[in-house]
C-alpha cells in the first residue's frame, strides 16, 4: 500500500513494549507511525502532524486516554481526528460508553489481533481521506460561488457606476440635442446588448453611419496586446467578427496610429492623410487612398478598452468639431456596452464552469456517500459481531476466573497448612515448629493456627520451637506475644523453645517483653517442662509416643523438620 494512501497514525501508550508491536505492525502494512508515551505529548505531536488516525491507550499514568481524547476533541484543530481506544479493562462496556461519549470512533480490547487491527485502522482511515476530500470539494464550491457572487456585485456596482456616468453625460450634453441625438441613440442601442458580438454589430453600423466613413475597424486591448476583433465597410456594409488579428505591420489598418493612441490614451485625427501620415504606414496607404483617419481611444475609468479606427472618403474638408464630438462621446459609450459585454462574457464563462462544476460535484457527493453508506453499514455489523464475540469471551473469562480463584484458595489452604503445622504429643501438650524466615503473613498464620488447635483439642500446654527460624522481626515477635496472650485467655500456657543467641540478642534489640512465655533452650528442655505443668508424666509420653514419632516423620516429610 502506497503511504500516502495508508496515512500516517499516532499510536499513544506508556508501555515502549505494546508501541513496538504496534508500530512495528502498522509500518508493515505501509503506515506511517508517530508513537508518544503520555498524554502531553500525544496532544502536541497531533497539532504539529494532524495524522490521519490516533490509537489511544485508556490507562496510563499521569493523563489517562480519556482525558487526553477530551482535550483533543475540544482543541478545534485536533477535533476532527478520529480516534480509537485501546484497553485491557475488564470492564469493557462503560469505558467503551465514556469512550464514544467524548468522541471516539471505535474501541479495540486487548489483546486484539493484527488484522483486526489493520482493518479498523484502515476504515477509518479511508473514511478520514473521503471526509477531508469532500471537505474541500466544498470550500471550493463555496469560494467558486463566493468568486461568483462578488463578479455578480462587481458587475452591478459597475453597471450602477456607467449609468450614472451616462446620465452625468446625457445631462452635459443638452444644450446640443440636435448633435446629441445620434449618440443618444446609438448609445441606447449599444446598451441594450449584452453579447459581445451583437454590441460590435451594433456599434459597428452605428459608427459606419454617424461618420460617414468608408471603412470603421475595433481594435481592443487584450492580454496579448492589440487585436482587431471586428470592421465594416461601406461596400459591401457587412460587420466580420472574430476576425483576432493581431495589430502589426501586415494589418488591414495604419498600425502605428493606432499604436499610438493606445499608448498615449489620446485619440488622433489624421485630416489628409497624402501630407500627415506617419512614415511606418507608407506601404499600407500607398494603395488604399483614405483621404483622413480617426482613431479614438475607447476609456472607461481610465482603462483603455480598445481603439476605434475609421477610416474616411477623400473629402475636401474635415469633419466637423461637432461631428468628432459626437464620436467621442459614441466611442466613450461603446467602451462601456464593449466592457460590460465583456464582463459578462465572462461572468457567463464562469457560470457555465461552476454548473459544471457543481453536476462534477453532486456526481461525487452521491458517490462518496454511497461508499460511506455502505462502508456504515460494513461497519455496524462488524461492531454488532465483535460485541458477540466480547461477550463470550468475556463469560469465558468470568469462568476462568472462579475456577483460578478456587484453585488458588485450595493451594493457599494447604500451604498454610503445611507451613504451620501443629503436631499433639500427649492428650495435652501440642507442638509447632517453626523454619525458615518468618514473616508477618506467616506469623499470623501461626496465631491463627495454634488458637485453632488448642480450641479443638483442649491442650494446656503449646510449645513453639523456634530452632530452625533464621529472620526474627518486631512485627514477629509483637504477633509471637499475642499468640501467648491469646492462648492464655484459653487457658492454655504457651512455651517457645530453641532461642539462639542471635535470636536473643534480637528479641532484646526489639525491647520484646517475654515476662508473658515460659522460654527454653532447646525442645526436649521445653517437652520435660510441658509434662510436668500438664501432669502427664513420662507414662503419657510413653503412651502418645508414637503419635509424637508419627508427626515428626510427618513434619520431616513436609519439609519443616
Amino acid at each position: 500500500m502506497d503511504a500516502s494512501e495508508a496515512g500516517t497514525i499516532l499510536i499513544v501508550d506508556d508501555n515502549p513494549r505494546n508501541l513496538g508491536l504496534l508500530s512495528d505492525t502498522l509500518t508493515g502494512s505501509g503506515f506511517e507511525v508517530a508513537v508518544a508515551v503520555d498524554g502531553a505529548r500525544a496532544l502536541r505531536l497531533a497539532r504539529e502532524g494532524m495524522p490521519d488516525l490516533i490509537l489511544l491507550d485508556v490507562k496510563m499514568d499521569g493523563m489517562d486516554g480519556f482525558e487526553t481524547c477530551r482535550r483533543l476533541k475540544g482543541d478545534p484543530a485536533t477535533a476532527a481526528i478520529p480516534v480509537i481506544f485501546m484497553t485491557a479493562s475488564t470492564d469493557l462496556s462503560a469505558d467503551r460508553v465514556k469512550g464514544l461519549n467524548l468522541g471516539a470512533v471505535d474501541y479495540l480490547a486487548k489483546p486484539f489481533l493484527d488484522e483486526e487491527l489493520l482493518a479498523r485502522v484502515r476504515v477509518h482511515t479511508k473514511l478520514r481521506r473521503l471526509t477531508m476530500r469532500l471537505a474541500a470539494q466544498v470550500e471550493e464550491r463555496i469560494a467558486a460561488e463566493a468568486a461568483l457572487q462578488r463578479l455578480t456585485q462587481e458587475l452591478e456596482r459597475r453597471v450602477g457606476e456607467r449609468t450614472v456616468a451616462l446620465e452625468r453625460a446625457l445631462e452635459g450634453l443638452t444644450q446640443a440635442q440636435a448633435q446629441m441625438a445620434t449618440v443618444i441613440r446609438a448609445a441606447q442601442a449599444v446598451s441594450g446588448e449584452i453579447v459581445l458580438d451583437d454590441v460590435l454589430d451594433r456599434l459597428m453600423r452605428l459608427t459606419l453611419e454617424h461618420a460617414g466613413a468608408r471603412k470603421c475597424v475595433l481594435v481592443l486591448s487584450r492580454e496579448s496586446g492589440l487585436v482587431i476583433e471586428a470592421s465594416i465597410t461601406s461596400d459591401p456594409d457587412t460587420v466580420v467578427l472574430g476576425l483576432s488579428t493581431p495589430v502589426g505591420p501586415g494589418a488591414d489598418l495604419a498600425a502605428s496610429l493606432v499604436e499610438e493612441v493606445a499608448s498615449t490614451r489620446q485619440s488622433v485625427f489624421v485630416w489628409d492623410t497624402g501630407r500627415d501620415a506617419r512614415p511606418e504606414d507608407a506601404r499600407y496607404l500607398a494603395g488604399k487612398g483614405p483621404r483622413s483617419i480617426l482613431c479614438l481611444a475607447m476609456m472607461c475609468q481610465g482603462e483603455l478598452i480598445g481603439v476605434l479606427y475609421i477610416e474616411g472618403d477623400a473629402a475636401p474638408e474635415p469633419l466637423l468639431a461637432t461631428q468628432l464630438e459626437t464620436l467621442g462621446l459614441l466611442a466613450s459609450q461603446a467602451a462601456v456596452a464593449v466592457k460590460n459585454a465583456l464582463l459578462y462574457g465572462h461572468l457567463a464563462d464562469m457560470t457555465s464552469e461552476l454548473r459544471r462544476s457543481n453536476e462534477r460535484l453532486e456526481t461525487e457527493v452521491a458517490r462518496q456517500t454511497e461508499e460511506l453508506r455502505q462502508t456504515n453499514e460494513r461497519l455496524q455489523r462488524e461492531l454488532v459481531e465483535r460485541a458477540r464475540a466480547e461477550e463470550e469471551r468475556a463469560r469465558a473469562e468470568e469462568e476462568r476466573a472462579a475456577l483460578q480463584a478456587e484453585v488458588i484458595d485450595a493451594q493457599s489452604a494447604r500451604l498454610a497448612e503445611l507451613s504451620t503445622p501443629l503436631i499433639p504429643i500427649t492428650d495435652h501438650i501440642m507442638v509447632m515448629p517453626l523454619i525458615g524466615t518468618i514473616d508477618s503473613a506467616r506469623a499470623q498464620q501461626a496465631l491463627e493456627a495454634a488458637l485453632n488447635g488448642v480450641q479443638t483439642n483442649r491442650a494446656k500446654v503449646v510449645i513453639i520451637d523456634v530452632t530452625g527460624v533464621t529472620v526474627l522481626d518486631s512485627a514477629v515477635a509483637s504477633t509471637l506475644m499475642s499468640t501467648a496472650t491469646a492462648l492464655r485467655l484459653l487457658g492454655s500456657k504457651t512455651v517457645i523453645t530453641g532461642i539462639r543467641a542471635e535470636l536473643a540478642q534480637t528479641l532484646i534489640d526489639l525491647g520484646v517483653d517475654l515476662g508473658a512465655v515460659v522460654t527454653k533452650g532447646t525442645l526436649q528442655s521445653g517437652i520435660g517442662y510441658a509434662l510436668r505443668q500438664a501432669g502427664d508424666g513420662v507414662a503419657g509420653l510413653h503412651v502418645n509416643g508414637n503419635s509424637a514419632r508419627n508427626g515428626g516423620a510427618t513434619g520431616r516429610r513436609n519439609g519443616h523438620y
